[in-house]
């Protein structure tokens, strides 16, 4: 459980230092569509770490915390770091792909969206009744979302534009992190073992 906290505080670091530099941090690590193109792939990453102002942050600070603690047990054997990277870097792949028209974003939610989807997916591979609720409740507010936008009152509080299409895509994103579980415990599992051969080869 202490990992897990650890790895909220990472995140949370890296999102308050971006806020302290906003203006450079904007410039250099947010989603710049025209930058993407031009070869900038680092703000595939980057731009989930950066916020528009103190309650974007502080919205999301609490989000990331709700997450953790509701699915607690599932990240005790995923990583939340790594599901994280892998769920930004999927939603900002969608956004570059099927949303040519959005130029611009930040922010830390539709990773926030990924990671629920995640936790969710666990508890109902466990059989958890827990899980069927939240699923459902969790599918209900994204497709109330697609019917009827995003929140005014939220929008107004981080002073931007809600860009709803993120959180669906971080739903799905969780979902195929989830469903590739398997690939990637293989993965470390091999990575674990090479590591292991090399430190015996070199004694």
């Amino acid at each position: 459980m202490r990992s897990i906290w650890i790895n909220n505080a990472i995140i949370l670091t890296l999102c308050l230092l971006l806020f302290i530099f906003q203006a450079e941090s904007h410039q250099w690590l947010a989603y710049y569509h025209s930058d993407i193109e031009k070869g900038q792939w680092w703000r595939l990453l980057t731009a989930h770490i950066c916020h528009t102002n103190g309650y974007h942050l502080i919205l999301n600070g609490i989000g990331l915390a709700v997450v953790s603690a509701l699915f607690l047990d599932t990240f005790k054997t995923v990583s939340l770091i790594f599901s994280a990277c892998f769920s930004a870097i999927f939603i900002s792949i969608c956004l570059l792909l099927l949303e040519p028209d959005l130029q611009w974003y930040v922010g830390l939610s539709g990773v926030l969206h990924a990671l629920f989807a995640i936790g969710v997916c666990d508890e109902l591979k466990k059989g958890d009744r827990w899980g069927i609720v939240l699923g459902l409740g969790f599918i209900t507010k994204i497709a109330f979302e697609q019917f009827n936008g995003p929140s005014l009152m939220t929008e107004s509080l981080i002073a931007a534009t809600v860009f709803i299409n993120a959180h669906l895509y971080g739903a799905i994103a969780g979902v195929v992190y989830f469903l590739m579980t398997p690939l990637w415990q293989k993965m470390l599992f091999t990575a674990k073992r090479a590591l292991k051969n090399s430190v015996k080869n070199n004694e």
